[in-house]
């Protein structure tokens, strides 16, 4: 899971591991076979923080659609629930989720009609309705949009492939990818100071992609694994994963099995 208070060294080292496993799109763009074939079902990246314009709210974003309007379309898909699962215990379990579904593009405005509902349970209620390309208040606090937006994940494509000498240049300025932006007063979000963050999407309640920590699908599971992982949830991480992840970072850091160990219980 993508937690609030991460570890920056962590993040550090499976952001590395990442780009050198898969230097043409990094992060969880593009991750499995099963998802390449609609981008729209493909999470790129996922990002928590503090709101910089209302300090007392939390923002979360997930992003879809690789290089859009290039690789992948540029709007929402009609099949696609997009859910933000949001874990206050610490369990890998959500104790309440956003999902949020999209209607057909009117080709005159440009806009797709919007549904956002809370989960809780399984159950699910009505928080807001809208359409793409406007804010608009979710029930409870809070405001959503969805949008096309530049890709904010920054990666110096060109510099890697020049064996690591990097010129700043950000390989994803002025590509596009196609972005939720939820803001939710932080008490309802997590009474705690640590939260955990979660987003999938699911088509007819089968499981398509999902995402927490970055760079894990991307870097520590074989080909043979990747699209199961999208397919499974977090709980079942260590039971399904566990070994392999070990094996993996023992190999990345040099033999050292007590590290690596250590590492996968965090990860």
């Amino acid at each position: 899971m993508f937690r609030q208070n991460f570890s920056g060294k962590l993040f550090l080292v499976a952001l590395l591991g990442c780009l050198g496993s898969t230097p043409a799109f990094a992060a969880d763009h593009l991750d499995a076979p099963a998802i390449m074939i609609d981008g729209r079902r493909d999470i790129n990246d996922i990002y928590i923080f503090q709101s910089t314009d209302a300090p007392d709210s939390t923002a979360m974003i997930m992003t879809v659609n690789p290089l859009a309007g290039v690789l992948s379309p540029s709007t929402f898909s009609t099949q696609v629930a997009y859910i933000f699962d949001i874990d206050r215990t610490g369990d890998a379990v959500p104790d309440f989720s956003l999902v949020i579904r999209f209607g057909s593009l009117n080709r005159l405005t440009g806009w797709q009609g919007m549904t956002v509902r809370y989960r809780f349970n399984g159950i699910e209620v009505a928080a807001a309705t809208g359409v793409t390309g406007q804010n608009f208040p979710l029930k409870g606090g809070g405001r959503i949009r969805a949008d096309l937006f530049d890709d904010p994940f920054f990666f110096d494509l060109l510099g890697f492939m020049d064996g690591f000498n990097f010129t700043g240049m950000d390989f994803f300025a002025g590509f596009n990818t196609s972005a939720i932006v939820i803001e939710m007063p932080r008490f309802r979000v997590s009474p705690r100071d640590d939260v955990s963050l979660v987003c999938r999407t699911e088509i007819f309640g089968v499981q398509q992609d999902r995402i927490g920590r970055p760079a894990i699908n991307t870097v520590l599971l074989p080909s043979s694994l990747k699209n199961t992982f999208n397919q499974t949830l977090p709980s079942n991480d260590p039971a399904n994963f566990g070994m392999v992840v070990q094996d993996k970072i023992t190999e990345l850091s040099g033999g050292d099995v007590a590290y690596a160990a250590m590492l996968t219980m965090v990860l």
